[in-house]
């Protein structure tokens, strides 16, 4: 019996999530802040930075906040460099062809690129990303491509 509960909640589970999937190839909308807010370019020098307004810039349909000027221009001389992958959407997550919200506080930079990770309760997607990165980075690539006609972003 108990597991006849646990498996009609997983597949219910299964079934939300595919609902639940990704419309836009960003994790965020243009009518909010961007990843939260944070400075993209500040994953890049090792924190999560929150920018502020009067460093807004609009790219790809998208609101971006910086917490300097330099950052801005930084981020304008090469944006894809600093662009998250996979439309900032959980990297493990997409990974597996589902598109979930990650925590924008919970970050990895790898081979160059910027991830996002799910955390909930006792889930760490960065965790689980880390247990077979290059796999995860496969399946992940080749998803979001499929997806959305562009290779992780």
């Amino acid at each position: 019996m108990m597991n006849k509960i646990k498996l009609t909640l997983l597949s219910f589970a299964l079934v939300w999530a595919s609902l639940a999937s990704a419309q836009h190839k960003y994790s965020c909308t243009s009518d909010e802040k961007a990843f939260g807010g944070n400075d993209l370019v500040s994953y890049f020098q090792g924190t999560a930075q929150a920018g502020l307004d009067e460093f807004e810039l609009e790219y790809d349909g998208l609101k971006l906040y910086f917490v300097s000027a330099e950052n801005r221009a930084t981020f304008q001389e090469d944006p894809e460099k600093y662009m998250p992958a996979y439309g900032g959407w959980c990297a493990t997550a997409v990974s597996s062809d589902v598109y979930v919200q990650p925590d924008y506080n919970m970050f990895k930079i790898q081979d160059g690129a910027l991830y996002f990770f799910e955390v909930k309760a006792f889930y760490n997607g960065r965790t689980q990303w880390e247990k077979d990165p290059q796999i995860h980075e496969i399946s992940a690539t080749k998803n979001y491509r499929d997806k959305f006609g562009t290779n992780r972003r």
